[in-house]
């Protein structure tokens, strides 16, 4: 709390500053005292002095609480500008009366002491007391009150907003399951339109937008869910893996893919992923180990087992033809397998 800096009056005392007041009626020397008055004056009813003391620091206490108070709502504003459609005034609009109201009090309180200070040898100390003490609760409950009905409020407000940004939601992965991406991605935009942070809302676009082909745009989407929530996700690093994959940036996409098999180990899509990465980039004996690994989790995947021969081929191993036939089993009408069987089966 800011105070006016005011030098005692009192013959021998001119460079000393007023710390406090004689609160002692019958006192004959100045209410206002510095630190000699108090050591020579009133040395017989200090306890007096102390007791205004102690309701300054009441005042400043109750100052200090309402600007937490401002603070609190300071770290809402990231929650509120996700809100700003539906919010009638901005963040601003909400800090501005209480940061006036804050800066009206402790001119007003300041002013109010500077009187009491003047006029407290006259008056009755404890109905004085009393008084203030009346006024110090008023202030506190209108504090409490404020923060109550703001919290209160944009509580309401984000609790609307989150049902209705869901609804869209819910409809958008509707559309994704049954493959309309396109309708998908309208009704999501419409979701993340209400709730930007919505991490769901973002996920599913991106991987509508991965079906589609867009791979960038799928990429950037893949990024705003790793920067609102964690960087860490399995589905996120993975999707982002294949979309880097199908633009043939296997170098970028095979770091995605191996933070994807640090969350699960046995994560088929990513070992697949990971050993066609390593496929391209010919790296062919590491990329064998991976399909086998895929294939330890799903046996019968046919893409799978055609690329494990395709390598086990090119790198000389003499029971590729085996591992071309396995995969006939599962879909006999491939005629790059079926040819590769005619041709070394003669």
């Amino acid at each position: 709390m800011q105070q006016n800096i005011v030098n005692c009056t009192v013959s021998g005392h001119e460079n000393q500053q007023i710390s406090s007041l004689c609160l002692n009626l019958k006192c004959t020397f100045r209410t206002a005292s510095c630190q000699l008055c108090k050591q020579e004056q009133h040395k017989d009813h200090e306890q007096d002095i102390k007791e205004l003391n102690l309701i300054e620091q009441q005042i400043t206490l109750i100052e200090a609480s309402q600007q937490n108070m401002i603070s609190i709502l300071r770290r809402m504003e990231y929650e509120i500008q996700a809100a700003i459609k539906y919010i009638n005034y901005s963040v601003e609009t909400l800090i501005a009366p209480i940061e006036n109201y804050r800066k009206s009090v402790s001119y007003q309180t300041i002013e109010d002491l500077g009187y009491f200070f003047k006029k407290i040898h006259t008056f009755d100390y404890p109905e004085q007391v009393k008084k203030l003490s009346q006024i110090l609760n008023s202030l506190y409950k209108l504090n409490s009150s404020e923060e109550h009905n703001t919290i209160q409020t944009i509580s309401i407000i984000q609790s609307t907003q989150q049902n209705e940004s869901k609804q869209y939601f819910d409809q958008g992965f509707e559309l994704c399951t049954k493959g309309q991406f396109e309708e998908a991605i309208k009704v999501l935009d419409k979701s993340l339109e209400i709730c930007s942070t919505n991490i769901e809302a973002i996920f599913y676009k991106a991987e509508a937008l991965r079906n589609l082909g867009a791979y960038e745009k799928s990429i950037a989407e893949y990024n705003r869910c790793m920067k609102f929530d964690s960087e860490e996700k399995l589905e996120y690093n993975f999707g982002k893996g294949e979309a880097l994959r199908a633009l043939e940036r296997y170098d970028e996409a095979l770091i995605l893919f191996e933070k994807a098999l640090k969350v699960n180990i046995k994560h088929f899509n990513s070992l697949f992923g990971k050993a066609d990465c390593l496929r391209m980039l010919g790296m062919l004996e590491e990329s064998l180990k991976y399909y086998n690994f895929a294939l330890k989790e799903n046996q019968k995947d046919f893409t799978c087992l055609k690329f494990k021969a395709v390598i086990m081929e090119e790198i000389g191993l003499e029971d590729f033809l085996q591992c071309y036939k396995i995969a006939a089993q599962i879909d006999p009408n491939d005629e790059y397998i079926q040819t590769k069987i005619n041709l070394y089966s003669q």
